[in-house]
């Protein structure tokens, strides 16, 4: 049974502590090492575990910095085990910290946690919280599933929000850190738990664990907080997607959504630079480049168009397949090609081709023909050109892997 009496739990800033080695065997990677108290949060609820060094109490002092050492990077302590992950271990309550190297059964060691990414993943539960509280106490959804990354921390609710609902949400969410109210962690009696009105994703057995935030959540958890919604910092909402009656949010939180708010500006600083514009001019600037870019477009089709023209004018096939070659033309131009060969001139069949616009060296083609059904020819062109496409009995289009020499040769063998 969990009792919620290690150091993650009973002092949740702690960054440092020392320990005693009870149990140290191989493991995938590496070793999993066992220790008779710890400051790792164990992977659990969504939340990873915590990561860092273990150092045994009697290794030397660290070794002057190397010279390729970063500057202000301090030199490790010889001894140092690298703990990649805390997890849970066979019995409640008990955590197997993941390293690098072994340690002796006995050894007393030093455990420093990575306090970067501990601090994150606080601020990211505790910034969740804040989120599924607020969509619980304003649309009666429920959390039904919570993951957190190093990237973004998704979370699904069995409801649908629409993208404006979402952007309450984090309105809302962000009061309540500017509120800055008290983040509790609350080990209740079974009848304090009766009394008590709290969001739960199962059913548990044994000591249940809430964690409570004034005027906003109640909620079972087993993870790591910080002690005010004030410290969460900032809570950014980045994406809503719904599927199948539910929505994921995808979201940061604390020093995360600072840095992506940080990199979002100078990205928007570039473009605007760029631009020679004001920040919030940039999307004006923007939608009037693409207009301007969409009118060019159809002015280079319409130019385009002349000069195919003008070229299939000049054509004089001499049999019944007229195979035209041509850089630069998309799929609605090798289209209407072969309709105006098929129109302007005696050839009854029309394989138009152009390298395709990816750049990957497929050709894109088009084949046409007044009379014939060019479906079978489609697929054996395909499968002698490693090529993929298709279409109606008499225009049908795609690209192949191939170069020029051999896409002409097999349609002359194929149509010709």
């Amino acid at each position: 049974m969990e009792t919620f009496d290690e150091l993650y739990y009973t002092d949740t800033y702690a960054r440092e502590f020392d320990a005693r080695v009870t149990s140290c065997e191989p493991a995938e990677g590496g070793f999993a090492i066992a220790l008779d108290r710890t400051a790792f949060y164990p992977t659990g609820g969504g939340q990873p575990g915590d990561r860092g060094t273990l150092v045994p109490a009697d290794a030397l002092a660290p070794a002057p910095a190397a010279e390729s050492a970063q500057e202000g990077e301090a030199a490790e302590a010889p001894g140092t085990v690298h703990v990649r992950e805390a997890v849970p271990g066979a019995e409640p309550g008990t955590v197997l910290h993941l390293t690098d190297a072994p340690l002796a059964v006995g050894t007393a060691v030093h455990g420093a946690l990575d306090w970067t990414w501990r601090r994150d993943n606080m601020e990211a539960h505790t910034g969740e919280h804040i989120v599924s509280g607020i969509v619980h106490a304003l649309y009666g959804y429920e959390n039904v599933g919570f993951h957190m990354g190093e990237k973004c921390i998704e979370v699904d609710f069995d409801g649908i929000l629409t993208p404006e609902q979402a952007l309450d949400v984090e309105r809302r969410a962000n009061a309540a850190i500017r509120d800055d109210v008290p983040v509790r962690a609350l080990l209740p009696t079974p009848a304090q738990l009766d009394a008590m009105d709290f969001r739960s994703k199962k059913e548990h057995d044994g000591q249940i664990r809430v964690v409570t935030i004034d005027g906003v959540d109640s909620c079972a958890c087993c993870g790591t907080h910080v002690a005010t919604t004030g410290q969460v910092g900032l809570v950014k909402i980045l994406r809503v997607g719904t599927k199948k009656k539910k929505t994921r949010i995808e979201l940061l939180c604390g020093r995360r959504a600072l840095e992506l708010c940080e990199d979002l500006t100078g990205r928007l600083r570039d473009v605007s630079n760029f631009l020679s514009v004001a920040d919030e001019d940039v999307p004006d600037a923007v939608r009037r480049l693409s207009g301007e870019k969409d009118e060019l477009k159809h002015l280079l089709k319409q130019a385009n168009r002349k000069i195919i023209d003008q070229e299939v004018a000049s054509f004089s096939p001499t049999g019944a397949l007229l195979t035209c070659y041509r850089d630069g033309l998309d799929v609605d131009e090798l289209r209407y090609l072969c309709e105006r060969v098929l129109e302007q001139t005696p050839a009854t069949t029309c394989a138009a081709l152009s390298p395709a616009a990816a750049g990957d060296g497929r050709i894109a083609y088009v084949l046409a023909s007044e009379d014939a059904d060019l479906r079978a020819a489609c697929k054996q062109l395909n499968a002698r050109l490693n090529g993929r496409g298709g279409g109606k009995p008499h225009m049908v289009q795609g690209s192949w892997a191939a170069t020029r020499a051999e896409a002409e040769a097999a349609i002359a063998e194929l149509l010709g």
